[in-house]
């Protein structure tokens, strides 16, 4: 029976960093009002989100 076998690639922790410290540069003269921080949130989570890649291979 033939399947789908799927690999998830986490991306590398310097990469998440990298992506962190933008964001702190970025929102840094910001006041940390609760939107600001939902706001930093959505932004890093998309960006990580980015970086993770998935391999689909098929199996016979």
């Amino acid at each position: 029976m033939s399947r789908l076998n799927v690999e998830i690639i986490h991306p590398q922790n310097a990469d998440v960093n990298n992506i962190l410290t933008a964001i702190e540069r970025k929102y840094a003269r910001k006041p940390a009002t609760p939107e600001t921080i939902a706001e930093m949130e959505r932004e890093a989570a998309r960006l990580i989100r980015r970086l993770i890649t998935t391999k689909v291979t098929f199996i016979k």
